[in-house]
């Protein structure tokens, strides 16, 4: 049965008309229902309709996408972006736009689905290495390299559902002597993680030009489409990809949205401050209780507890008291599943320490 959200998502949300004290999805920065950027992305309707229909390859962009663009440079401090309709192109967009630069695709095991499919879309050979382990990853590196192969590494910044991040530094040493390529998904992890929030390419300090992070504006932003940022040259291969080149530009109100987006975070980097402490609370209280949660300065604390069917049990008792969690099932979630909380800047500490009170009383 599918319910019906009456309300922006955010810390509060309204579902067939009753308001819940929400900690599921991915609305980090409480930007659900900013005035600014609803009206930025109002404004771009009314002046540029709702997509563009000329496909960049013929010399023509809306406003709306230029300009997301240009945040983008402002915001991450990089060479060149490329905006898109939605951050599940980012895998195909990167791999294939990179995909005469590298032999070997060289996947983390439980990275997100579009980079999986990016890779099968680039026509190259996809091996794995164990989760977020250098090690292994280094062990792989050392065959494909022996064997005369040109790597590509491509893993999530941030990973969905249990908010591990990885070891970047680590790749990056790895990658360097090889002149080896690394793709990561940022989704999760721009606006949330690195000292401006620029992800975890910027939390690691491993930006440079064979590096490309991309992702969805849909998460922490509060925007509708998806970025990638990285040096010109590479830039201007992913805009060569045949998903570049035969995907609808996106909206012009998620594009202005997410220009919006990245500008009003610039300007108020308290959000981001409050994101974190409300992340260290919602752990800190959560591992009072005896439950793992990873150590990350991402906002998700993920549990499992039991059996499926007392996780289930918990989520809907939960419901019951008026609080909403996620019982996941989702990439990297586990046989059983598992309990996904997230902090959002909108919370207050009291909605925090509310849920951590009803769950005390549930387990």
């Amino acid at each position: 049965m599918l319910r019906r959200i009456e309300s922006p998502i955010g810390a509060q949300l309204v579902v067939d008309g009753r308001t819940l004290l929400n900690f599921g999805g991915t609305s980090y920065l409480g930007l659900g229902a900013e005035p600014s950027m609803l009206e930025a992305g109002a404004q771009a309707l009314r002046s540029q309709g709702a997509t563009g229909t000329i496909p960049r390859h013929y010399g023509f962009a809306t406003p709306a996408n230029l300009d997301a663009e240009a945040a983008a440079l402002e915001y991450f401090g990089v060479e060149a972006a490329i905006y898109f309709a939605t951050g599940y192109l980012f895998g195909l967009v990167g791999m294939a736009g990179l995909a005469s630069r590298f032999d070997v695709a060289i996947l983390d095991e439980s990275t997100h689905y579009n980079l999986r499919d990016g890779a099968l879309a680039a026509g190259k050979p996809v091996q794995t290495f164990r989760h977020v382990d250098a090690d292994d990853l280094a062990r792989v590196l050392e065959r494909e390299i022996s064997a005369g192969n040109r790597p590509l590494v491509a893993t999530d910044g941030m990973f969905p559902t249990f908010g591990t991040v990885p070891p970047l530094a680590e790749y990056a040493r790895l990658l360097a002597p090889h002149a080896g390529w690394m793709l990561v998904d940022e989704s999760h992890a721009f606006g949330v993680l690195g000292a401006g929030g620029r992800g975890a390419v910027e939390h690691h300090g491993v930006a440079g030009p064979l590096v490309v992070a991309g992702g969805s504006l849909g998460k922490a932003f509060g925007a509708y489409g998806g970025i990638a940022v990285g040096s010109t040259e590479a830039i201007c291969d992913l805009w060569k990809s045949p998903a570049s080149r035969g995907a609808a530009s996106g909206m012009s109100s998620g594009a202005a949205m997410a220009a919006a987006s990245m500008r009003f975070l610039r300007q108020h980097p308290e959000r981001l401050a409050t994101l974190r402490a409300n992340a260290r609370r919602l752990k800190t209280g959560l591992r009072q209780l005896g439950l793992a949660i990873v150590d990350s300065d991402g906002p998700v604390a993920t549990f499992v507890h039991g059996t499926a069917a007392t996780m289930q049990a918990l989520q809907a008792d939960l419901m019951v008291m008026g609080i909403y969690v996620i019982y996941s099932t989702y990439v990297g979630a586990g046989p059983e599943g598992a309990i996904r909380c997230a902090a959002f800047a909108d919370h207050e500490p009291s909605d925090i320490d509310r849920l951590v009170e009803a769950i005390s009383r549930l387990l």
